[in-house]
């Protein structure tokens, strides 16, 4: 998280937007003060008064919003400018939803990816590693071609294919719907994303619930893998006028879709594979969603929350239908000069 530093100066936009907007607002009062044209010089003095107060009122509000906005682009300056100078390790303040949020979302993502690029070339020899195309074909042959609908819900997935990519599944079993991803592109991040993707599906085919599926696969990789080798998960696990979302080490947030916004919400939870079990079962806390007839969930991957128009484009068409949704999105974003990175879509709508 970054911080103001004590030399840092944020005053220039702050004093600008004080000024203007004060004056303006001095100005508007005494036109309003000549146009009920008072009688005497006592009521000249007071409309007076009250147009310089009102200015110098707007003014500190406007000093205060252009602070706090200032503060928050020198924020970004910093972190663009450590980039720039081969840093990975930045940490931008992400709060509120407006564009300076988008754009600090977007350099985070940037640096956690050059982390992970960093990484990838250090183990790699000097050279950075890319993904196997035979990891993308194994993993598409196991993605279902339709999945089950439970009672009052339409529910889809697909993944536009990109340059690189292959390490997201998804899939449902019962009234869960889940995504499961790997940390790098490494031969162990392969293993361990499959075996979280296997483990997890086979618990949720047997009826158990969200949390004991998430617990039971915890375990299974923890046994079986390296101390450290890991994957990340999130599940929603739908209900009568609720939905469930759990989250392994999960980045990526929910967007929640209704009346015509788009909501981000997010879950704790360790990675799988990380701990033992107590830890990661008393760590895993689930944000419970309550979902009305039209209200739609997306849950995607890290390439899909670094697109802006990939948000824009769920906003737009979220009140359609769920195939042509799909159709809609995944089209506009692969276009004629398709896609980087591998893009994950997978929704759930409330449909009574």
């Amino acid at each position: 998280m970054s911080r103001r530093g004590g030399r840092q100066k944020t005053g220039k936009l702050a004093l600008r937007l004080a000024l203007v907007l004060g004056i303006m607002a001095t100005v508007g009062a005494f036109v309003v003060v000549f146009a009920m044209s008072p009688e005497d010089s006592r009521e000249w003095a007071f409309g007076s008064l009250t147009a310089a107060v009102v200015g110098v009122a707007v003014a500190v509000g406007a000093w205060v919003q252009g602070s706090g906005l200032a503060s928050r682009m020198t924020d970004l300056q910093l972190a663009v400018s450590k980039l720039g100078r081969g840093s990975a390790e930045v940490r931008v303040r992400i709060s509120g939803n407006d564009e300076v949020t988008s754009l600090g979302r977007a350099v985070q993502y940037l640096s956690t990816d050059l982390q992970e690029v960093f990484k990838e070339i250090d183990s790699g020899g000097g050279k950075a590693a890319t993904m196997d195309p035979q990891v993308r074909e194994l993993r598409d042959l196991t993605l279902g071609e339709q999945l089950p609908q439970p009672e009052g819900y339409e529910v889809d997935g697909q993944i536009g294919a990109g340059n690189r990519g292959g390490l997201d599944y998804f899939g449902a079993a019962g009234n869960v719907a889940y995504v499961v991803s790997g940390e790098g592109a490494t031969a162990l991040s392969v293993v361990a994303c499959r075996m979280a993707r296997d483990e997890l599906s086979r618990a949720l085919e047997q009826g158990v619930s969200a949390r004991k599926a998430l617990a039971h696969t915890n375990r299974v990789l923890h046994k079986k893998l390296p101390r450290g080798a890991c994957a990340k998960a999130s599940l929603l696990e739908m209900g009568d006028g609720e939905v469930k979302l759990y989250q392994a080490g999960y980045r990526a947030p929910l967007w929640i879709c209704k009346a015509g916004e788009v909501l981000e919400i997010e879950a704790d939870g360790l990675a799988l594979g990380l701990d033992e079990g107590p830890v990661f079962e008393k760590g895993l806390r689930p944000q419970s969603i309550a979902v009305q007839f039209g209200v739609r969930l997306v849950q995607t991957n890290d390439a899909g929350v670094r697109m802006q128009e990939f948000l824009d484009l769920v906003q737009e068409h979220s009140p359609k239908h769920t195939m042509p949704f799909m159709h809609l999105v995944l089209g506009a974003l692969e276009g004629d000069d398709g896609l980087r990175e591998d893009v994950l879509l997978l929704t759930v709508k409330r449909s009574n």
